[in-house]
């Protein structure tokens, strides 16, 4: 009785902390404040039934009732928690799009597709237990019923753990940065460092966490997974098939590897670009080289993992490599030649995300380095895609790598009557007013010619980003012809030739700079 009571209060329990009803600022899911009253009654719905069964078992095998009445007793409660589970699924699945939420794209945002696995997997196990139940397989049905109950307890638990540890480290991370915000680069140093083990000692806790969430729910089915292998070992014989052995074991376990790899790997991925690379002094394009980079090479390892677990000896893999270069000699070399220059590319770096370059006629920012080819985000917001290979066998202008100086520069056409040095010192004064252009290179204002047409000024400035050349350059002009015309220094006006025939009709016009002189018709 004690621990009827007990595992249904434990039910109940999770099921308000996860829902969290009263207080939405609370609830540890993601759930809309429609679902969790929708499924308030759920944690109820699910523990009395669980705990009815229970004690009815128990009280079935004090009073030696007969086999019949047990096992219709346990098919009646199984048939009770299957249907409620059905009802919980529904409700979660069916949740409509909360009012206070306005969708960007106007469709609901799709679950992750683990999530969709797992209510697929659930599905599947209630429509086997149910119809289990009903056709006379009453043991089967109520054991599938029980797993999927201790499985909902042991994740519910796992995740209420998962949740405190992570919430328990971001406030000693939070703390250890507000503690060490205003020191030094020694201070900004070993903060670095604290933030750094507390995101992987957290990480390890939660590791932890899930494999014993595992061990628990393996538990029910005997001593874990060894057992399960050594009855299944029959399996390790395999099918032969002439001189080739099929072992049904070596391809699920490949598959299982291949699988859980790619997830790791992902997560991993994940964990990489938001948690841990964060705290850390890379830029962000180092940042995601990196992160792609060791999704790469994990994605090698898990490949190679998978070969090994289906029984792929060195000479398989050689025969598999060998066909694979028969397929690169015929079609696949803009492939492979694409795939090396971005691995090229996020080793040494030439270019990087975030970097202004010029190839060709394409000319704009990188938004991405893929495996085949790299995003170039053009002036007017559009995308070029351009295959790797090409910013390795052709010249690439990186304007930005190094963080260099942008140079602002123009020429100004004076009158030949104006004083040069009054003009000199005019636009100097507004070279050295802008707040962007700096001080070290000198800004200067050179003599660079003088014609008939009048004297020609070179105005030039630095400033701390190529990006910013456009902008300050036309703030510059502004300022340089308001004050001009302020100290009565006009620019030259150009002026043209008409050439007209002795009728009086047009014959040529021809443009200068007001340093032509007429040479007659």
């Amino acid at each position: 009785m004690i621990g009827a009571a007990t595992f249904g209060g434990l039910f109940v329990g999770l099921g308000h902390a996860l829902l969290e009803v009263d207080r939405p600022s609370w609830r540890l899911t993601s759930l809309s404040d429609t679902v969790a009253n929708r499924l308030s009654w759920a944690p109820w719905g699910l523990a009395i039934p669980v705990v009815a069964s229970w004690m009815l078992r128990r009280l079935a095998s004090l009073a030696n009732i007969s086999l019949a009445s047990s096992v219709a007793v346990d098919c009646v409660m199984s048939l009770v928690i299957g249907v409620v589970m059905v009802a919980v699924l529904r409700g979660l699945q069916h949740a409509p799009t909360p009012t206070d939420e306005k969708p960007v794209s106007g469709a609901r945002r799709p679950p992750p597709f683990w999530a969709t696995v797992l209510v697929v997997l659930v599905w599947t196990a209630l429509i086997i237990a149910v119809v289990s139940l009903l056709i006379g397989y009453v043991a089967l049905g109520s054991f599938i019923i029980r797993q999927l109950m201790w499985s909902l307890l042991v994740l519910a638990v796992a995740y209420l753990l998962s949740a405190l540890i992570d919430d328990g480290f971001v406030a000693l991370l939070h703390a250890v940065q507000r503690h060490d915000g205003q020191g030094d680069l020694a201070h900004s140093t070993a903060m670095r460092v604290r933030s750094q083990a507390t995101v992987l000692l957290s990480a390890l806790c939660r590791l932890a966490v899930y494999a014993l969430a595992l061990i628990m729910l393996m538990a029910p089915f005997g001593e874990g997974p060894e057992e399960w292998a050594r009855r299944a070992e029959y399996l390790y014989r395999g099918i032969a098939i002439g001189e080739m052995q099929i072992r049904p074991t070596s391809v699920l376990l490949s598959v299982v590897v291949l699988v859980l790899g790619v997830i790791v790997v992902r997560l991993l991925k994940g964990w990489l670009s938001d948690r841990f690379l964060p705290t850390t002094s890379l830029d962000p394009g180092m940042r995601l080289s990196t992160t792609t980079l060791f999704g790469y090479v994990g994605y090698v390892i898990v490949v190679a993992l998978a070969m090994t677990a289906a029984g792929m000896g060195l000479e398989r893999v050689a025969w598999v490599a060998s066909a694979l270069s028969v397929g690169i000699g015929f079609g696949l070399q803009a492939v492979v030649q694409n795939f090396v220059s971005g691995l090229i590319l996020l080793a040494e770096r030439p270019v990087k995300v975030g970097d202004w370059v010029s190839l060709g006629d394409v000319e704009g920012d990188i938004r991405r380095i893929n495996v085949r080819a790299t995003e170039i985000q053009m002036g007017d917001r559009s995308t070029v895609i351009v295959p790797n290979s090409e910013f390795i066998t052709k010249v690439v202008r990186n304007v930005t790598r190094a963080s260099p100086l942008g140079r602002v520069q123009f020429v100004v056409v004076l009158p030949t009557s104006t004083d040069p040095e009054q003009a000199l010192n005019v636009m100097l004064a507004i070279l050295k007013e802008n707040h962007d252009i700096l001080d070290v290179p000198e800004p200067s204002v050179l003599m660079d010619g003088i014609s008939a047409g009048g004297l020609a000024f070179r105005v030039t400035g630095y400033v701390s980003s190529p990006r910013l050349v456009g902008a300050v350059r036309s703030d510059l002009l502004f300022a340089v012809l308001k004050a001009l015309k302020a100290a009565g220094m006009p620019l030259v006006t150009p002026s043209s030739i008409i050439v007209t025939s002795a009728a009086g009709s047009v014959k040529q016009g021809i443009p200068t700079d007001g340093s032509a002189t007429d040479r007659g018709a």
